[in-house]
């Protein structure tokens, strides 16, 4: 087995997902926590290990793996049939990739105008996260339908898909901008995905490496609020 270190920044950054994917999949590694508030993704250090300054980074012995849509098919691969759905169809692989890529090209930039306008423009951020409100809207309404019924993304199998659609969403959400009362499967959907041994171990250790880390988080009580 590979010796495998991820560089995340815990609770916070979309590196959660992966986490919580390497814990489901029972795979040991080596957390190095990354403090982008602090800029520490743009260090001459970090740099080397991702160029692009942006975490989640799998090093994978002396090979480095970048995007968490990458990181997490390496993942699926060393275990199949776990973190995403076994499957032989062509077709139906292609719309499990379509998916992760929906997460991280329209999902997390959408949410990001959201939570951090200033990304977007060095002037009046209010349109930026107003249109960005208006996205989330839009796929919120998706999600709701998605996961009626108290499915999972995929139906009756739960996979990574709901980690990450669990985190942009509780992202998105955690700016008290978008109210959740009109998203009960939604709401649901997170308690379930929240409520899974891989979550909450994911959560525990992330939550252990903040700590290491000395880092602190002051918006901590809006962002639990929507989903308690």
């Amino acid at each position: 087995m590979a010796n495998l270190t991820l560089y995340q920044y815990p609770l916070r950054a979309c590196s959660t997902v992966t986490v919580n994917a390497l814990i489901e999949l029972d795979l040991p590694f080596e957390d190095r926590v990354i403090d982008i508030r602090a800029g520490e993704q743009y260090s001459p250090a970090y740099r080397k290990i991702h160029p692009y300054g942006k975490v989640p980074a799998l090093l994978v012995d002396t090979r480095v793996i970048t995007e968490n849509v990458a990181i997490l098919l390496y993942l699926d691969a060393l275990r199949p049939g776990i973190i995403l759905p076994s499957t032989s169809s062509s077709l139906e692989r292609a719309a499990i990739h379509t998916d992760l890529v929906w997460c991280t090209a329209t999902m997390h930039p959408t949410i990001r105008q959201v939570r951090m306008p200033i990304r977007y423009t060095d002037g009046d951020v209010s349109g930026v996260q107003q249109k960005g409100i208006e996205d989330t809207i839009h796929l919120l309404d998706i999600v709701e339908a998605r996961v009626a019924n108290d499915r999972w993304w995929y139906g009756a199998q739960w996979s990574i898909l709901d980690v990450y659609v669990n985190w942009g969403l509780v992202t998105a959400l955690s700016t008290d901008l978008i109210p959740l009362d009109d998203y009960p499967a939604i709401r649901a959907h997170i308690r379930r995905v929240r409520g899974r041994a891989s979550f909450q171990s994911a959560l525990a250790r992330q939550t252990r490496a903040m700590e290491e880390a000395g880092l602190t988080f002051p918006d901590e009580a809006s962002w639990n609020a929507q989903v308690g």
